[in-house]
Order: C-alpha cells, then structure tokens, then sequence
C-alpha cells in the first residue's frame, strides 16, 4: 500500500503553497527541540502512563504494527486521564501521542486503531512536526508582527491541514477496516458520548455538510477556513466517498493483506 493510495488528492500541491510562506523555521526547531521539548517530557513520565510491552501492551502492539507498516519507528504512547474521548500528537524532531484514558477504557478495539492510526499517520508523513512548529510559529508572529500577518499565516496553513487530515482519516480507516467504526470514533469524539454516536441518522447528518457548503458569504467563508480540521460532516462524506472509490476499494483490499 502506498502513499499515493490513500493521501487527499491537493494534499500535497496546497503543502507547497503553504511552506513557500515559511520563515524562521531552524530556529524555532532549535528552540522547541532544546527548551520545549525538555520541559514537556518531564511531564509526560510524572503524569502519564507510558504504552510498553508491560502496561497497556495491546496499546503498544497497535503502535508498533501500524508503525511498521508506515516505515516509522514506533513514536511513544502515553495515556492520560481525561473525560474527554480522543488522541493528540505533538513534536517536531521527536514526536509522541497522547490518548486518553476514556478512549481506552471505553472503546472498541477497530475505534481505538482508528484514532491511533490517524495519528501515526500524521507522524509519518511530518505533518506533526509541521503542526508544532507552526503552532510556534504563529506565537513568535503574535509578537513582532501585524496580527493580519499572523491571520494570513494561519489560513494557509489551515487550507492545507484540512486537506491532510482528510488522508489520515483515508489512511485510519484502512488499517481499522470498518468504515462503520471508522464514522463511530469520530462521531464519539464529536459528541463525546458513546451513545449518542449511535443515535445519529447519517442521511440527516450528512445534510448539514450540504448545508454548510451552501453557505456562501464573505462571514460564512471565513469561519469555514479559520477551521484547522474539517468539520465532522466533510469528514464522513470524505470518508464514505473514499471507500466507495476505485481508488479506495483498492487500497482497502490491499491494506486488508498487512491487516492487524
């Protein structure tokens, strides 16, 4: 399975528009890697359970054979008590995940894949590591310079995040296999409430994607872009247009031979 068989198809090309704008970037990879870093790994071991072959090992297995697959060394997994459903990433030279508790205790093994492997993906592919320093980058912006120019950077960068999170999404559901629980975890995520995922008419859901598309107006088209991740609609219409392509059958029959 390659890259190619499951990335959004601007992905890519909205990426080169995007990191044409960059500046400051070696520095602020300096900084986070000799300062950031350090102070945040201090709290990952005091206030985090790490995923190891001893604790949570069905945690780790998951990490280590998706990891395998994308070519990547394993990044660390660590579980934090949270009421919230869901996993971060953080890091630029040297990334991490974090998954909380809840997700852990509560969810479905093919969920608990899914939101990890949208996550390795993101890791692999080193839009982690772009995240972070941008996330850095507009601090230092915020600082010495116009806050339109901070706007400005920010839009770009979120035209391009959008359209990566499509292929992790893309990426998640093939290593899970289930385009139902694919659609679960990010309706749990959304609503926070296994339950109320499961109440969810998809035909009606998918009308507000519709609808949000057909809003069309200078107010309506901002908000849409200040979004770093698509709304959840897009994601599910994405993912259901995903599966049904030639592309995406494809890509599922062979993601299904390196199966977990």
């Amino acid at each position: 399975m390659e890259r190619i068989d499951y990335i959004y198809e601007l992905q890519d090309e909205l990426f080169e528009e995007y990191k044409n704008g960059l500046f400051l970037q070696k520095e602020i990879e300096e900084v986070y890697d000799e300062i950031d870093y350090k102070l945040r790994r201090a709290d990952l071991l005091g206030k985090t359970v790490q995923a190891t072959e001893f604790q949570f090992p069905k945690l780790y297995s998951i990490v280590k054979n998706i990891s395998e697959i994308l070519g990547i060394d394993a990044p660390p997994l660590y579980v934090y008590d949270s009421y919230y459903y869901g996993a971060t990433s953080t890091g630029i030279k040297k990334c991490w995940i974090e998954i909380s508790a809840r997700s852990v205790q509560d969810l479905p093994k093919e969920d608990i894949i899914f939101i990890l492997a949208r996550e390795l993906y993101m890791v692999a592919d080193s839009i982690v590591r772009e995240k972070t320093m941008m996330e850095e980058m507009f601090n230092v912006i915020a600082r010495v310079a116009p806050k339109d120019l901070e706007q400005i950077s920010r839009l770009k960068f979120y035209h391009w995040y959008r359209t990566a999170n499509y292929g992790a999404d893309n990426f998640a559901y093939l290593m899970c296999g289930s385009l139902k629980h694919a659609v679960h975890a990010i309706l749990t995520i959304v609503l926070n409430s296994r339950m109320l995922a499961e109440q969810v008419n998809m035909k009606e859901y998918l009308n507000q994607a519709s609808r949000i598309n057909a809003m069309d107006d200078t107010v309506y088209n901002y908000t849409k872009s200040d979004e770093a991740i698509p709304y959840a609609p897009h994601r599910i219409k994405n993912l259901m247009e995903y599966s049904m392509s030639e592309r995406g059958m494809k890509a599922y029959r062979n993601s299904r031979i390196l199966a977990i």
